[in-house]
Parts: structure tokens; C-alpha cells; sequence
């Protein structure tokens, strides 16, 4: 017997001699593409990535021209990561287009590669993606209306909802709620006005700079029409009674404890914020420190009498959310866009074609930065909504939020 464990031992010693580490791969080059909006001069040099397998982990840093030159590596799969943050300040200096991004967003180029191979010598390309936290979110939109308990339709109970997708407090005070133009046929579409948004109404929120704070994380309800708990008189509809606003006049008539959010500008005599109930709804944010009443309105194109529509620039924009009426035969159709690519490159919809469905747009939830709640934010509400039933204002647990 001892004879038969010797011989094993040395037969396991012999092997363990014996075994070869493996072989490097040498040589390997790893570039990352930054966004096509980013100056061409503009590099990912100077730029920690991390190489991650079971079994080892490698750091990097990009040279100059965004490019990690790695002289030995040990065969494996590793998880490639990489980040650069910016203020939007900071992103503003390095595109070459117009898209608009508040100072004190959050900017994000990241890339991913899972699992990736690395077995022989080669050069990899990456793309990096942006991703762009703004403060000030429209995270949802309910215009739908719902049917009451008579089945009767029912759509006072319309409301908006704004939140702060940052890490730290932002201020209401001053900012803009404002609707475009949604006549049929169109007045004026995005691809023939770029630079500008015709609107229907405008709200201000008070204040006077640090009134009105809205927590990270947190959302504020705005009743477009009627601060109530609409379940009353409709089962599924919304309590709105705990609303942050109510548009209306100061001293108009509404909740007396629901703060007014008052129309400064409005198209046709119009108390209330016109969300119809048809899906043709293009809402925004915006932020200026000039009298918006001083900007000129517009008739729409050959006409002379009627609406007026007051013109907001482009570039004043904080967020925006749009959503296009449904057709029962062709679906949406995008010609009708009010807002150009830089403010919302997509579009929500209902699926009913005139409303009354308790349909709303919520934003999808992107994940958790501890205990804070992140919303996707990536410009383009058809892959940011998604259309639900039943929404609570200022929950995010509804599972097709959740489900990406």
C-alpha cells in the first residue's frame, strides 16, 4: 500500500512540475469611440479601464488618442468596464450640436463588455454610451380620462408629474410647464421650425429662487385641472387631493390648499392646462431669465385671426415629453412631431384612439443609486415610457417600469 501512495505522489509531483503556465497574449490594443455629437478633436485619453475575470484583475489607463495598448495579458474572459462623468457644463464645451443639457445635469460615458474573450492578440473597438441625468424630469403624463362609475367619460382628473432625477435639491421657483400648439392640421411642426416651440399654454411656478425645493429622488404632482380624489366619482382614476399644484388662477376656484400654478400664457381663454384626452400632447419644461410675455406669438401660417402662439426657443428647454394621437389603421404617425430630435428623438402613445382608457406615460426606472430612485433618461420617450393603467401618483413599482 505505501508503495501505491508513494508512486501516486510522485506521479502528481512529476505533473505539477511538469504544467506550463499559459501563454500571454501580447500586444493587444483596445480603443474607445466616443458619441458622433463630440468634437473631432475631443479624446477618452486619460481614462481608468479595468479588465475583470475570475481570477484577475487588470487596470488601465488610455493614452492621448483614447487607446490602452496592453504589452501581456492572461488568457480568460474578462468584463471590460469604463467611465467618464461630466457636468453637463463640461459636455456643453465638447459636442458640436445643438442638444440641450442644463449646467448641472450629470453626464455619463460608460461601455460594458461582459464576458468578453480574450484568447489570441487583437484590437478591439469600443463604442462608449452616453447617458444624460438631467435634474428636472416629466416622468409621467395622465390625459386619458377614464370612464366614471355611470360610464359616463370622465377627465378632469388629468395631472403631470416632475421629478429630480440629480443627487441634490433643485428649485421649482420660476421654471416653466408649458404645452405646444396640437391643431389639426398642424400650425407648426418640428421639422419646419427647428430653433423653436410654438405653444398652447404656458404655466410659472412661484417663487423666487428658493422656495420651492424638490428632494433627489423625489416627485412633485401637478392637477391639471381639478386638486381632487377623483376615485369618488370614478373608482379608477387618481386621488389628486394631495397634489403639489393645481392650475388655476391665484384666486380662482379649486382646492384653497393646493398651491395654484397659474396659465401666464394661453392661446384661447383657458383656465386650466388643455391636455386632450386624444393623445396629442407634446409637455415641457423650460427655464429662462427673461419675461417670457415679451416673446412674440404667431397666428398659425395663413392665417390672420384665431389662436396665437407664443414662441419658446429650443435651447431654453429642460426636459420634454411628447405623445402623438393614435390611429386605429396606421398607428402614430411621427411627421406630426412638434418637438425636434434634441429635446425628444421618440414619442409616447396611447393605445385608444380617443381616450377615456385610464391610460397614462410613466418613465421607466433605470435602478437605484443607493437608497435614490433613477428614472431612464435617455432623450427618447419611445424607449424611456411606457404606457400602463392604474398609475399612482409618485409610485414607480408598476412591473413594466421595472422590465426593460
Amino acid at each position: 500500500m505505501k508503495t501505491i501512495i508513494i508512486a501516486i505522489i510522485a506521479c502528481v509531483s512529476l505533473f505539477s512540475c511538469s504544467r506550463e503556465e499559459p501563454v500571454q497574449v501580447k500586444d493587444m490594443i483596445v480603443e474607445f469611440k466616443l458619441p458622433d455629437n463630440f468634437t473631432l478633436g475631443v479624446k477618452y485619453s486619460n481614462k481608468e479601464v479595468v479588465f475583470t475575470s475570475p481570477y484577475n484583475i487588470y487596470k488601465f489607463t488610455t493614452d492621448e488618442n483614447g487607446v490602452i495598448r496592453i504589452p501581456e495579458i492572461i488568457p480568460d474572459e474578462y468584463t471590460i468596464n469604463t467611465t467618464w462623468e461630466m457636468s453637463g457644463a463640461q459636455y456643453n464645451e465638447l459636442i458640436n450640436d445643438n442638444q440641450i443639457v442644463e449646467d448641472k445635469a450629470k453626464v455619463l460615458l460608460k461601455a460594458t463588455q461582459a464576458n468578453y474573450p480574450v484568447f489570441s492578440n487583437k484590437s478591439i473597438k469600443i463604442d462608449l454610451e452616453k447617458i444624460i441625468m438631467r435634474s428636472l424630469l416629466i416622468s409621467k403624463v395622465y390625459f386619458s380620462g377614464t370612464k366614471d362609475d355611470s360610464n359616463r367619460n370622465y377627465r378632469t382628473d388629468s395631472f403631470v408629474e416632475i421629478f429630480n432625477n440629480s443627487d441634490e435639491v433643485v428649485y421649482l421657483d420660476g421654471k416653466y410647464l408649458a404645452l405646444t400648439e396640437s391643431m389639426s392640421p398642424a400650425a407648426y411642426l418640428a421639422k419646419d421650425n427647428p430653433d423653436y416651440i410654438y405653444t398652447r399654454q404656458i404655466c410659472r411656478f412661484p417663487g423666487e429662487g428658493n422656495e420651492y425645493p424638490l428632494e433627489p429622488g423625489k416627485s412633485i404632482v401637478i392637477a391639471t385641472r381639478s386638486a381632487r380624489d377623483h376615485t369618488t366619482s370614478a373608482s379608477n382614476s387618481v386621488d389628486l387631493s394631495d397634489a403639489e399644484f393645481e392650475v388655476k388662477e391665484i384666486d380662482g376656484t379649486g382646492n384653497p390648499e393646493i398651491k395654484a400654478l397659474p396659465v401666464i400664457s394661453s392661446s384661447a381663454p383657458i383656465k386650466y392646462l388643455n391636455l386632450l384626452s386624444n393623445g396629442s400632447n407634446a409637455v415641457f419644461i423650460f427655464e429662462t431669465e427673461e419675461n417670457i410675455l415679451d416673446w412674440p406669438e404667431f397666428f398659425a401660417p395663413g392665417k390672420t385671426s384665431g389662436e396665437r402662439f407664443r414662441r419658446v426657443p429650443v435651447n431654453t428647454v429642460l426636459d420634454g415629453v411628447e405623445s402623438l394621437m393614435n390611429n386605429a389603421s396606421t398607428g402614430p404617425d411621427v411627421n406630426l412631431k412638434r418637438f425636434p430630435n434634441i429635446i425628444d428623438a421618440g414619442f409616447g402613445y396611447i393605445n385608444s384612439i380617443s381616450g377615456y382608457t385610464n391610460e397614462v406615460l410613466e418613465r421607466k426606472v433605470s435602478g437605484m443609486d443607493g437608497d435614490r430612485l433613477v428614472l431612464q433618461d435617455t432623450n427618447n420617450s419611445t424607449d424611456d415610457f411606457v404606457t400602463t393603467t392604474g398609475s399612482t401618483p409618485k409610485k414607480y413599482d408598476h412591473l413594466q417600469l421595472l422590465n426593460k
